[in-house]
């Protein structure tokens, strides 16, 4: 399947005659019903695939999924496939496919190259079928299932001939490199001859937009540099040789800093124009591909160039997605005050297979860090999809990210590395020396985690393109994260970013709470909904969001709405504290059962309440370690002990007080969405979800505080995303965002004077290119 033409029409078809609707054409034409439908797509170019097990996995119908159509059928990035005539970057006719293969049991699937390369010679060899590697593609999907010998027979199409002598698609060569014929357009490097006049006028005819201002004389002298070689010009061709297109390129380019290599090792490319009359035949996808080619494009014709680059107006989609289509990847967008419109910057590198391609395409991110409740090491492994940035802030999003969990694993602490990270966050070491050594130290801890988990799943790290490290907080005010970003890189050989919260506290914020981020981008009630939502997160501590819907698309009111939150206090972290101490060999309590034995001591509770944590009464607020420190649980079991308080008993009241100071922040800070019974939409996680002691009581006291009714509280469940994996996915993401310039705090929760993109980036083995950065204005 390509564009899914011909399958949609065979599946109506069917259809029909199952149904009798055929008789009239070819009397008697009927079958009893329509056999169960198999698409088959090449392995470098399959949208329908992937569409189709999405729906299946969100649990929708065709028909659904039609009406959220960027959810389940885009470009596939870069297609390729033996196949040629199947490389459509979308199944245009995806829905009605989709129907039926869900309608009659069927399946969606993949083939590589060698196997259809095998189902054509087999087609050649066994059934004397002179059919090209294209139309092959349906029997390799047979081939590669398994064939049956008996039961209901299988029926393949073989779709295409092979014209091998006078293809659709064809590659020659010539002295000015290899000439491409795709669709019925000819694509080839121009001669030095071809007049510079002919190509002006063409431009100035064709592309001059609101996008794209066309200077006279800067263009005429760049295009007459055709004559002497110093530009060159890959050109497109209708049939009796009408051009069509065209794309110049000039070494040189002021980018030349970013190789280190000199201005001689970069190519920008000056022009760029199709004609409107010729769209929709991929025209400015090969133009772009054929720019970088190994054997057609600059990097051929001049081996020192090592970098080719371009820059579109921000809005210019179509110019975007055709260069992106053809290889190149997003390196920055700015404020471009000279032109007064923000710009995005586009490259390619000759070492592109390796480089990671930041938002152009998937992009495989692990993240690394150490909870408050200093348990372990949790290590995730996340393919992160290409983002969407806004129109009016190139460095905001314009809508949620969506990312696929490969791996994850909680890496236990010893009880001796458990204690020296809680003696590192007690702050009391005499010799500074101590501390420079934990950073490395626990920086090393998370590299051999990293490397333990890519090696258990199979996963290759040339396949991983970034490390997003929070690592382990010793100090929250200011924050100080041990896990030296440099140390992992080197161990791991993959670049790392982290330190991501000084930025935030630099721009007047306090560098957390980071759950706002993940809230903001993934948690937040879809388009159309009318409540906030409240979402919680326990660990250690704890950390709450107000999430508005997101927005229509302009609609301003709605986009004023922004998110709030704040850190109300403890999570678990004095609650397992109280478990251990009752049971050594417990480190939780197991579905609260323990709690849930004791009584909450109303006294007690109410001197925990007036500690000087909960008295802050403006935001922001932020927890750190050293606002609950393993001392101060000492000490107030002490004053449990002093009143005869059971440590069950002090238990069930540490369960209490984390489940009220949360209810208690969310009426006092929440506003007007959330307070007097606007809301019952409440989302919690954290493993403390397993808790239903602790369920229970956060919902009583929800209920109480906000004057409303709630049903049940939510967990990530209902959402489809992972719970185990949700936090590691958070700092992979905070990574994901900083390496391609997109904010990653919340200003209106950390209490920030704007947004900004925090982080630092450590270069590892992968790292091939130092990626241009734009400065706040």
């Amino acid at each position: 399947v390509g564009g899914g033409a011909l399958g949609a029409g065979l599946f109506q078809g069917l259809q029909r005659a199952a149904a009798g609707d055929l008789d009239v054409v070819s009397p008697g034409l009927k079958i009893p019903r329509v056999p169960a439908v198999t698409t088959v797509q090449a392995e470098g170019n399959a949208p329908l695939n992937r569409a189709f097990a999405r729906i299946r996995a969100d649990g929708k119908t065709s028909a659904e999924a039609a009406k959220s159509k960027e959810d389940y059928m885009f470009p596939w990035q870069n297609p390729s496939s033996v196949a040629h005539g199947i490389l459509d970057d979308e199944t245009y006719d995806w829905v009605e496919l989709c129907r039926g293969m869900e309608s009659t049991s069927g399946s969606a699937m993949v083939v590589n190259d060698d196997q259809i390369r095998a189902a054509n010679a087999h087609a050649k060899a066994k059934y004397k079928v002179n059919s090209c590697h294209t139309g092959s593609v349906g029997l390799a999907g047979l081939m590669s299932s398994g064939s049956r010998r008996e039961g209901p027979p299988s029926i393949v199409v073989l779709s295409g001939v092979d014209r091998s002598g006078a293809r659709s698609f064809s590659t020659s060569a010539s002295d000015l490199g290899p000439t491409w014929v795709r669709n019925g357009i000819t694509y080839r490097r121009l001669e030095s001859t071809y007049d510079p006049q002919v190509l002006f006028d063409f431009n100035k005819t064709h592309g001059t937009s609101p996008h794209n201002f066309i200077p006279d004389e800067p263009v005429k002298a760049h295009l007459a540099k055709l004559a002497t070689g110093e530009t060159t010009v890959w050109g497109a061709f209708a049939e009796g040789g009408e051009l069509v297109g065209f794309i110049t390129g000039e070494v040189g380019g002021g980018y030349w800093l970013e190789t280190g290599d000199g201005e001689d090792s970069t190519c920008f490319i000056n022009e760029f124009v199709v004609s409107p009359e010729h769209r929709g035949k991929r025209i400015g996808v090969n133009l772009t591909s054929m720019s970088v080619d190994p054997d057609a494009g600059i990097f051929a014709i001049n081996p020192d160039v090592k970098e080719m680059y371009t820059t579109v107006h921000v809005g210019n989609v179509t110019s975007r997605t055709a260069f992106i289509k053809g290889g190149y990847r997003e390196a920055m967008t700015y404020k471009d005050a000279m032109r007064d419109r923000n710009t995005t910057v586009l490259k390619f590198s000759k070492n592109s297979d390796i480089f990671p391609r930041g938002n152009s395409q998937t992009m495989r991110v692990v993240g690394v860090q150490s909870g408050n409740a200093v348990d372990g090491i949790d290590v995730g492994i996340f393919d992160f999809e290409p983002l969407v940035r806004s129109q009016k802030d190139p460095r905001a999003l314009a809508k949620s990210l969506k990312y696929t969990t490969v791996a994850n694993k909680t890496f236990p602490f010893t009880p001796e590395e458990r204690q020296y990270v809680l003696g590192l966050r007690a702050m009391r070491l005499e010799n500074g020396n101590e501390y420079a050594e934990g950073n490395y130290k626990f920086g090393d801890w998370c590299a051999q985690r990293v490397n333990d988990l890519l090696a258990e799943a199979g996963v290759d790290k040339s396949e991983v393109a970034l490390i997003g490290s929070h690592g382990q907080t010793v100090s929250g005010h200011p924050h100080w994260e041990f896990g030296d970003l440099s140390v992992i890189a080197q161990k791991t050989g993959i670049t790392v970013a982290g330190d991501f919260r000084p930025a935030d506290v630099a721009a007047g914020g306090n560098g957390t709470p980071c759950t706002c981020t993940y809230d903001s981008i993934m948690l937040r009630p879809d388009i159309g909904e009318k409540k906030w939502r409240i979402t919680i997160n326990i660990g250690g501590t704890s950390s709450v969001t107000f999430c508005p819907p997101w927005p229509e698309a302009g609609d301003e009111e709605a986009e004023k709405m922004i998110p709030g939150g704040l850190d109300p206090g403890l999570g678990v972290f004095f609650m397992d504290l109280t478990v251990r101490a009752i049971d050594p060999t417990l480190e939780y309590d197991d579905d609260g059962k323990m709690a849930r034995s004791g009584v909450v001591n109303e006294e007690l509770l109410s001197e925990f309440l007036k500690y000087k944590y909960y008295q802050q009464d403006k935001l922001p607020i932020g927890v750190g370690p050293d606002d609950f420190p393993e001392t101060l649980w000492a000490s107030w079991r002490a004053m449990a002990q002093e009143r005869g308080v059971s440590d069950v008993d002090l238990l069930t009241t540490f369960t209490e007080l984390t489940a009220r100071q949360i209810a208690m922040a969310c009426k006092r800070f929440g506003g007007e969405h959330i307070t007097d019974g606007k809301t019952d939409d409440v989302l919690l996680r954290g493993g403390v979800c397993n808790n239903s002691f602790f369920v229970e009581r956060l919902k009583a006291n929800m209920e109480d505080q906000l004057s409303v009714k709630i049903d049940r509280i939510k967990t990530l469940e209902d959402l489809n995303i992972d719970e185990d994996s949700w936090e590691n996915a958070m700092y992979a993401m905070f990574g994901y965002l900083c390496y391609n310039n997109v904010y990653n705090f919340v200003p209106s929760c950390t209490g920030a004077a704007r947004p900004v993109v925090g982080g630092r980036i450590a270069p590892g083995e992968n790292f091939h290119s130092i990626r241009l950065t734009s400065t706040p204005m």
